[in-house]
């Protein structure tokens, strides 16, 4: 067998660099099992982070935990709120033409007498009896949110809540409290911007070269340099795959709002379809933090900063969102030789149900289930991308499937949402199998965990 790695260069910071180095030196140093590894993170001091991921979801509690956080430091520190829920507003429209909306609670149903509780409801229902919304009904968890209930109480210890939930974070000051604590933990960070980058006769990446420091050698690298891709495409030409023919928005404006004080803090994200796209809001400690996800092909910028600050009863002429164009797809592998891409530099899909840091965590804990060797063996490169690819094409068809199914048609984007968007085989053969019987888990054993849940 290959020796082990005794060292590894992290490009980019942000959430996904920072929580990479944090995951790693959790993980691996920790554990005070052998000698550490050296983790040296390099972040640009000129190229800003998109920042704008906000939510998490279930997961980010294992992260809390590997690193021995304190929980209430957490929320101190990152301004955060308790999120248990994405709230769905006029994605759908009621018989009486009114818009409707939908909660998915992060709980799973419980089996009932050996069926799930969704055959007992489409069992119910069938009697011509008036149901209340399917989540409303059948998990408990919907009613503490829309109660203005927490799903634990303040004085609870660490991680342990009456219910499951996740968190609403402040991106920017995440990055920064994950920061303070590797570099309080030991990790290398050096402010440079790379300028080029180096391959051996094997393709494997052999030294950066910094701006400022010269020559930076390389056992292994993490691309976390953002939609760039700074080593997994630029230097090393993977290909990426696209998705636009199945997720129709490619643009994205943000804007950070002050609450409305009279209000409870809700402890869910909602999600709001608008003409051409949705428009997230995400309840901070302090703050709220919006955009609006929205299609070119069905309005320009102009319009759609128009419709957004509308929607938000925001003056034109006293604010200006952050405009970001989104590449939307994957590369065709995420661990390329000595080089594995986490984050937007790996892929991106829709933030509909707020994945972007969940993909980060989950890609984290498969690299350190595959540890790399010194010679990035075929068989660990193997199970990782392939472990990647299915998430990526879970998460792409799970939101796929919230265009699919709603029944708007009322403007162009959503006419063509509805019936252009081009669904995976497996996505249509399950869609076309639900016309016939409610879901259950094993219509998803093949599924990695988002669709196995509801």
């Amino acid at each position: 067998m290959s020796e082990a790695i005794k060292s590894i260069t992290i490009v980019g910071g942000g959430t996904a660099g920072w929580l990479a180095a944090a995951m790693i030196f959790g993980s691996r140093n920790r554990r005070n099992d052998g000698e550490d590894l050296k983790i040296t993170l390099i972040e640009s001091p000129t190229i800003p982070t998109v920042g704008v991921g906000e939510a998490t979801t279930l997961s980010m509690q294992l992260v809390i935990d590997l690193l021995a956080l304190d929980e209430k430091d957490f929320f101190r520190e990152c301004d955060a709120s308790l999120k248990c829920a994405v709230r769905f507003d006029q994605w759908d429209k009621a018989p009486d033409g009114s818009w409707s909306s939908y909660f998915h609670p992060f709980e799973a149903p419980h089996y009932i007498y050996g069926y799930p509780p969704a055959y007992h409801y489409h069992k119910r229902a069938r009697t011509g009896v008036r149901m209340e919304p399917l989540a409303r009904t059948l998990s408990p968890l919907t009613a503490v949110i829309e109660a203005g209930r927490a799903p634990r109480e303040a004085s609870a210890p660490d991680l342990e809540g009456l219910a499951s939930y996740g968190y609403h974070v402040d991106a920017g000051l995440f990055a920064g409290y994950l920061r303070n604590y590797c570099v309080t933990m030991g990790v290398e960070h050096i402010l440079d911007d790379v300028v080029d980058v180096a391959l051996d006769e094997r393709g494997f990446v052999s030294s950066l070269a910094l701006k400022e420091r010269g020559e930076h050698d390389v056992e292994f690298i993490v691309d976390c340099s953002g939609f760039q891709g700074l080593i997994i495409r630029k230097a090393m030409n993977e290909p990426f795959i696209d998705y636009s023919d199945s997720l129709p928005c490619d643009r994205a404006l943000a804007l950070q709002v002050p609450h409305d004080e009279e209000a409870p803090l809700p402890a869910y994200t909602t999600s709001t379809a608008l003409s051409a796209g949705w428009s997230w809001s995400v309840p901070l400690f302090s703050r709220r933090g919006t955009g609006y996800v929205y299609s070119s092909k069905f309005a320009s910028e102009e319009d759609a900063t128009r419709e957004y600050l509308n929607f938000l009863g925001v003056d034109e002429s006293s604010a200006t969102p952050a405009s970001i164009k989104m590449n939307v797809g994957r590369s065709q592998r995420s661990w390329v030789n000595n080089c594995v891409a986490v984050g937007l530099a790996g892929g991106f899909v829709e933030p509909l149900e707020s994945t972007s840091i969940h993909f980060v965590q989950m890609s984290l804990r498969w690299l350190l289930d595959n540890f790399p060797d010194r010679d990035c063996s075929p068989p660990l490169r193997n199970s990782y991308n392939g472990l990647v690819q299915t998430l990526y094409e879970e998460i792409r068809d799970f939101i796929v499937m919230h265009y699919a199914l709603s029944n708007r048609d009322d403007t162009p984007f959503w006419k063509s949402a509805s019936a252009d968007l081009e669904l995976s085989d497996w996505l249509r053969e399950k869609l076309d199998l639900w016309r016939y019987k409610m879901p259950s888990p094993t219509d998803c054993t093949n599924r990695l965990s988002l669709f196995s849940e509801w």
